[in-house]
């Protein structure tokens, strides 16, 4: 009883301790002075990036030509039918991949690699954790004649690098087309969507018993730009629809996030409370705050 009870507040206070960090690097990023000679020297939400206008705009694209590494974390302290907290935290790169030909340049690759931690699941089995499935998001962007408009196609994939954890993972190998639309023509204002569609096609070793998968997955993106750095939009977490179970789990919310400097380093920082007022499709999140450091690269 006192180990759950030290283990309760402890993660108590990591979430607490996760959201001021975030807020204390929202608020106090450093941001270089201008310099007229170098774009190298602007604040960095206001050097030009790849056909942006700055890169704080870039940071906020799901499919700008920019190098990143993401590190997020979700922390759960309400979940649906089931006890107590859960939380994933999240190793994300994405990188951009030249292509050899004109009217597609490149592709954007983006991997996801979870690690699980579920609520209380009671005698015996009790809280799990460990690796999620992994996640590979491929999408070629085509130069479009629109000006001020941006499109990817391209497919996803699941990797059921959970092995046989029944809690962290589906056991299953997914795949299916994904499509993205950004729509930049507004100054200081994107707008679009992220969606894919995953079916299982094959099972990892031991769990062909296991159900099968067939999830839809919808990201609305509307993101407003402010002076400093400083933007709010939609969450940075899809709705999804599982066909199997014809279940919505919601991530309704909104977030609030900086791109600015620590030291030499330029970076996005954001937060988001999500809520799913779903309780009827398993034991899955209700109210969640999550947390994202980028570490950005721009060429």
């Amino acid at each position: 009883m006192k180990v759950k009870l030290c283990s309760k507040r402890l993660n108590t206070k990591s979430a607490a301790l996760c959201a001021a960090v975030t807020i204390l690097v929202l608020a106090n990023g450093g941001v270089l002075a201008h310099d007229d000679h170098s774009d190298q020297n602007l604040p960095p939400h206001e050097t030009p990036h790849s056909g942006h206008a700055n890169l704080a705009e870039a940071a906020t694209n799901p499919i700008a030509k920019l190098n990143q590494v993401q590190l997020q974390n979700s922390y759960s302290w309400e979940n649906h039918n089931s006890s107590g907290f859960s939380n994933v935290s999240v190793f994300q790169p994405v990188i951009p991949i030249n292509l050899p030909w004109e009217k597609v340049p490149v592709m954007i690759t983006r991997t996801t690699v979870p690690y699980v931690t579920t609520p209380d699941f009671g005698d015996p089995i009790g809280r799990v954790r460990g690796f999620g499935d992994t996640n590979l998001l491929m999408l070629a962007v085509p130069n479009l004649k629109a000006k001020g408009q941006q499109l990817g196609i391209g497919a996803n994939t699941v990797i059921p690098t959970a092995g046989d954890n029944d809690f962290t993972g589906s056991g299953k190998w997914q795949a299916g087309p994904a499509v993205i639309y950004i729509n930049m023509r507004t100054p200081h204002v994107q707008w679009g969507f992220l969606a894919y569609q995953l079916w299982d096609f094959a099972s990892s070793p031991g769990n062909s018993n296991r159900p099968g998968v067939s999830k839809l997955y919808l990201e609305p993106l509307i993101v407003k730009h402010f002076d400093g750095g400083w933007f709010v939009g939609t969450p940075d977490t899809p709705q999804t629809y599982d066909f199997k179970s014809k279940k919505w789990t919601w991530a309704l919310g909104g977030q609030v996030g900086r791109v600015t400097k620590i030291g030499k380093q330029s970076i996005k920082a954001f937060g988001e409370v999500l809520y799913n007022p779903e309780d009827d499709n398993g034991p899955t999140s209700e109210w969640t705050f999550k947390a994202g450091l980028t570490l950005l690269f721009p060429k």
